[in-house]
């Protein structure tokens, strides 16, 4: 039996590092065991920032024609006020979502006006502002918005000029451990639905079939076409209306999806891949689109929604 001297273990309660380290007697003894020698690693140190009692957040009220939505509703305004946190809201912000500005107040926001909303250090938006709302920003500030960065090269300019950082949510990736950021997706998710509603709306007639004294109608036909967040929430909520269902994607692997939530799915004879990276279809060739095209114009019985874009 051999008889072991105790090691002596350290552990660096900041960085978890155990440092081990054998006795100069085990050498003596004839050992050959290496020795294990880990780097001593300072605590680190505090990351530099501002405290979240120092900052203020801003929401501005939407100025994008029709646009009904708010960056922030009064429940989120009471667990940004719990972080510490100050918020300023715009007058008349939640006005188009039904939300007051004593519902704000009562959160514990304060209601400011639109200067002072662009003004704060973190700046909410659903839209991107428009040109000359960047001059309000505060020089150096955050803006954490949906921005479409692709699109709007002179968006970014202009924001450059203020020295701002910008969040894109819509360029956030869609992974696991992004999930909870991922407001793209909630917002198509809302896009189908509404979609869908508003199809409805403007139809002529049920969406389900009808069997009454009078005669028989037939239930309504619909073709969505993309099988993203949107297309499959489109098709779900078009399913539980009683309308019957198509679906189309240039991704062979939606086909399964869109099957899965009781509609047809339809494929046309193509060499050409529409599957794309994470998660996304790719932008096709101009002979797929055109075969597309001629493909749902010549359905024109059908009610036909896009839920990709043109």
């Amino acid at each position: 039996m051999f008889r072991l001297l105790p090691l002596v273990h350290r552990v660096d309660k900041f960085s978890a590092c155990k440092v081990q380290r054998f006795p100069e007697a085990l050498k003596r003894r004839g050992f050959r065991t290496a020795t294990l020698k880990y780097a001593e690693k300072e605590p680190a140190p505090a990351p530099k920032g501002i405290p979240c009692s120092n900052l203020t957040i801003g929401v501005p009220k939407e100025s994008f024609t029709k646009e009904c939505r708010v960056a922030v509703t009064p429940a989120a305004v009471k667990t940004l006020i719990k972080e510490g946190f100050s918020v300023n809201v715009e007058d008349g912000a939640g006005a188009a979502a039904n939300f007051t500005n004593k519902d704000y107040e009562e959160a514990g926001a304060k209601i400011k006006s639109k200067v002072e909303a662009f003004g704060a250090d973190i700046v909410l938006k659903v839209r991107s502002p428009a040109v000359e709302e960047i001059d309000l920003l505060k020089e150096g500030s955050n803006l954490i918005s949906f921005v479409y960065p692709a699109q709007n090269k002179d968006l970014l300019d202009k924001l450059a000029t203020r020295k701002a950082t910008l969040f894109g949510m819509d360029c956030v990736p869609r992974i696991s451990r992004a999930q909870v950021f991922d407001a793209l997706s909630s917002m198509a998710n809302i896009a189908g639905y509404k979609g869908v509603i508003e199809a409805a709306n403007n139809f002529g007639r049920f969406f389900t079939g009808q069997i009454t004294a009078a005669g028989k109608v037939p239930p309504a036909k619909m073709l969505v076409i993309g099988g993203g967040v949107a297309g499959l929430s489109a098709i779900g909520t078009a399913k539980n209306m009683g309308a019957v269902v198509r679906g189309f994607d240039t991704r062979a692997a939606v086909k399964e999806q869109v099957e899965s939530l009781g509609a047809e799915f339809l494929e046309l004879e193509y060499e050409e891949s529409g599957e794309g990276t994470g998660g996304y279809a790719k932008e096709m060739s101009q002979s797929l689109s055109k075969l597309r095209w001629t493909f749902s114009t010549s359905n024109v019985k059908m009610l036909i929604l896009w839920s990709r874009q043109l």
